[in-house]
């Protein structure tokens, strides 16, 4: 690894007068950052993970909370089940005067689905009484920020799935990959729990080697592993379930089975293949430094060394780990939010996050500098 890779991610928020929420919507989960302090956890707001009406029900019970929230000026996070509308609490300003601003950073945004889940999430956040101004995008751009401008970054996301982002410093970002666990997540923790589970079928039945994998999974599940892989099969959304066996991936592969070590390597490289496709797509120059983020490399600090010195090796310094995206997210929105509406016109995030006016500002529907708004 190289010698100055870091740990990024845990920024303290300076000041802006206004109540800031942070939502970092992953694949899996969805994490809730306040500006005081507090953080709770819902189930993920992404389709592609739990289908439509799941994902339905979870952003009204968070905007709901959100709501709640921030009328009791911070007080309190609410019903511990996130469910609910505010009725109206929403109005509440954390006893500043202002008003508050949300970032909703989520995997299902891109510029494809921007026009849908724009007014999917706006619906939602009006219905549970939040009036606020809300910024969505893309679970990684934000991101992009955590680099002084000028200088080139890639963003390598290993979670759920996997994606990268890559921008020069003074251009819109270049993404790769990101297509969902058909069309792409290689590395990721899908990926990861794909392999092996395929790895296990195979040495059952003398496809391929024996390996530890085989009795690992069907400790975890409670049945054989080809009764695993048939249940998954009939499962409608099986992301996240598949994605969840990534951890025993991880476990034998640090206790060395041979099996758990080739699928981890091959995760690897395609991770550093992304890396270096994303580099060169936004012709980054020498100088550049990588971020990554995702629950496979904060769940296992043995994974993001060996991916930290294998992308070191393109001439990434420093390699980073956001262990917090939540609070990364919450530093990026306190720095854009000195202003009403908030500051989105960095060229970096400009073309890739929209803003909802949600009312309760004096002229409030005229568009700010920045984003695009609906």
């Amino acid at each position: 690894m190289s010698g100055n890779a870091a740990v990024s991610g845990n920024a303290a928020v300076s000041g802006t007068g206004r109540p800031l929420y942070a939502v970092d919507a992953g694949g899996s989960r969805t994490s809730v950052l306040a500006w005081t302090g507090e953080r709770w956890t819902v189930p993920s707001v992404n389709p592609s993970s739990v289908g439509q009406d799941a994902a339905d029900r979870c952003l009204a019970g968070l905007f709901g909370r959100i709501a709640t929230h921030a009328g009791r000026g911070g007080g309190g996070a609410g019903r511990g089940d996130g469910a609910g509308r505010g009725d109206g609490a929403g109005r509440g300003d954390g006893g500043t005067g202002a008003r508050p601003a949300v970032w909703l950073a989520s995997a299902a945004a891109d510029q494809g689905t921007a026009a849908e889940e724009t007014r999917r999430c706006g619906a939602a956040a009006r219905a549970a009484g939040l009036h606020a101004e809300l910024v969505i995008s893309n679970d990684v751009t934000p991101l992009v920020l955590d680099a002084p401008p000028d200088v080139g970054h890639v963003v390598v996301v290993c979670g759920t799935g996997a994606g990268f982002l890559a921008t020069d410093g003074r251009s819109a970002p270049v993404r790769v990959g990101g297509c969902e666990y058909l069309g792409s997540d290689e590395g990721s923790a899908f990926d990861l729990g794909l392999r092996g589970l395929r790895a296990a079928v195979r040495g059952l039945d003398g496809r391929g080697p024996r390996t530890a994998l085989s009795d690992l999974l069907a400790a975890q599940a409670g049945a054989p592993v080809p009764e695993l892989a048939r249940w998954l099969a009939g499962t409608p959304f099986p992301k996240s379930a598949v994605a969840a066996l990534a951890p025993v991936v991880l476990r034998a592969w640090l206790a060395a089975d041979p099996v758990a070590c080739e699928i981890v390597d091959a995760a690897i490289g395609e991770l550093v293949t992304g890396a270096r496709a994303a580099r060169d797509a936004a012709a980054i120059a020498p100088g550049w430094r990588l971020s990554i983020v995702g629950g496979v490399v904060t769940g296992c600090p043995e994974f993001f060394r060996r991916l930290a010195a294998a992308a070191a090796c393109l001439g990434a310094d420093p390699v980073r780990l956001i262990s917090d995206p939540a609070a990364a997210l919450l530093a990026v929105l306190g720095q854009l939010a000195v202003t009403d509406p908030v500051r989105l016109s960095d060229p970096r995030i400009d073309r890739d996050a929209w803003r909802v006016d949600l009312g309760d500002r004096a002229g409030a529907g005229l568009e700010g500098g920045g984003g695009r708004h609906a």
